[in-house]
């Protein structure tokens, strides 16, 4: 109501009170006034409640409102919720108090290889996995974080880390699985690497100080044996310097990954300065070599990490070929890459051997790759620079016949 209207109601209300107090006066009251106060009275108190009706809404309206609020804000603390623990590369399984499925993520569903609705579903049921449902129902019935360590078999082969929480207050509890299963592997490679390094380093070093204590118990004094043990231990000085400056350009490969160092390379000039690099070894054991170089666009990439793989190539051709053999190196364009494939009339490597040539320290015949000086860490450089400029790297060989290698590098869109 207006503040007009109001005015006005006020008014005659005054002007009524009046009429009737001056009729009292005389002593008589005109049925016309008693029905006009009677009226204006009626108007006045459906007025006044009127008002408080208003006020009462207008407050229901502020708290609906409010409440309103909330809700919008819960929806949506809700929704980013649930977006994050979609988004999360972690598994979560929510359950509530009796130990059913409320919520699993997709990676959840994913690492346990489960599909359809999960709602309402006993943990149990999901996988028969009797050591999660021992975890869940110790979470729910002290209300303490436990973890356990779990060894899938299915869908695939993986190590989880579970962390079990309770949901205070909601009546249930919350799974995270975390899988470990590439962080071990990587840590024993880590292992093994470091117990190799050792046992390769240990070995020349052994071999130099055995040698060097023959000559200071008097070998020194004999010109043709001084002579030898002096060759042997260069020879494993050599190996010790070649084994360092395989380490390092691994250190150094592994470093550089996916941190974009790239300009354009011309993969013929690398080639070319690989071939001078191993032209003496071929020569020694007489070996023939044909290069079928073809024009090629420049790649982007890294000079250093190309030539070693080049040079590792031949190399590895080199050591494992037989006196007098045949060595054949291709570089050529295929499906918008650089394609290098280096071919010999070696050994050629067992079948079941293939899938760990790339292995550091990995050896077919360890006798022969150290007598030929190998480090065991050549095909690993050649894998780690090839995976650099994200390219690929194969083998094809026959027992007794020879070795393909064929490693593609792909052209960036810059070249």
């Amino acid at each position: 109501m207006s503040f007009a209207v109001e005015s006005f109601l006020a008014i005659v209300a005054v002007v009524v009170l009046v009429l009737v107090a001056g009729s009292f006066e005389i002593g008589e009251v005109p049925l016309l006034v008693q029905l006009t106060a009677a009226v204006l009275g009626a108007v006045a108190a459906a007025w006044l409640l009127a008002r408080r009706l208003r006020t009462r809404l207008d407050e229901l309206r502020l708290v609906v409102r409010r409440a309103d609020e909330r809700v919008a804000r819960a929806e949506s603390q809700s929704r980013q919720f649930e977006a994050v623990v979609r988004g999360m590369s972690e598994g979560v399984l929510v359950t509530d108090a009796d130990g059913r499925v409320s919520f699993a993520n997709p990676q959840w569903r994913e690492l346990f290889g489960l599909t359809g609705p999960l709602e309402g579903i006993p943990v149990l049921e999901l996988g028969r996995q009797t050591a999660l449902d021992t975890m869940l129902a110790a979470t729910l019935g002290d209300g303490q974080a436990h973890q356990i360590e779990l060894e899938l078999k299915e869908p695939l082969p993986r190590t989880l880390l579970l962390n079990s929480a309770p949901l205070h207050g909601a009546g249930g509890a919350v799974v995270v699985a975390q899988d470990m299963t590439e962080f071990l592997r990587l840590t024993e490679i880590r292992r093994d690497f470091v117990a190799n390094v050792s046992h390769e380093l240990k070995t020349p070093l052994s071999a130099i100080r055995g040698f060097a204590e023959t000559l200071v118990d008097g070998a020194k004094d004999d010109p043709n044996a001084s002579a030898e043990f002096l060759d042997r231990i260069l020879k494993q000085c050599s190996r010790l310097e070649a084994l360092l400056s395989d380490l390092l350009t691994l250190s150094r490969l592994e470093h550089t990954a996916g941190k974009g160092r790239a300009l354009p390379v011309d993969l013929a000039i690398i080639l070319d300065e690989a071939v001078e690099v191993v032209s003496e070894r071929l020569a020694e054991k007489n070996l023939q070599l044909e290069v079928d170089r073809r024009s090629v666009p420049s790649i982007q990439g890294d000079a250093v990490a190309l030539e070693r793989l080049c040079v590792n190539l031949l190399d590895n051709a080199v050591k494992y070929n037989r006196s007098g053999g045949r060595i054949w190196v291709r570089l050529f364009e295929s499906d918008h890459a650089v394609v290098l494939e280096v071919e010999d009339t070696g050994i050629g490597i067992p079948a079941n051997a293939l899938d760990r040539l790339f292995e550091r320290f990995y050896r077919v015949d360890k006798g022969r790759s150290r007598a030929e000086g190998g480090t065991g860490l050549g095909l690993a450089i050649v894998k780690h620079s090839t995976n650099l400029h994200y390219g690929e790297v194969e083998v094809e060989s026959e027992l007794g016949r020879g070795s393909l290698f064929r490693v593609r590098l792909p052209i960036s869109e810059a070249s």
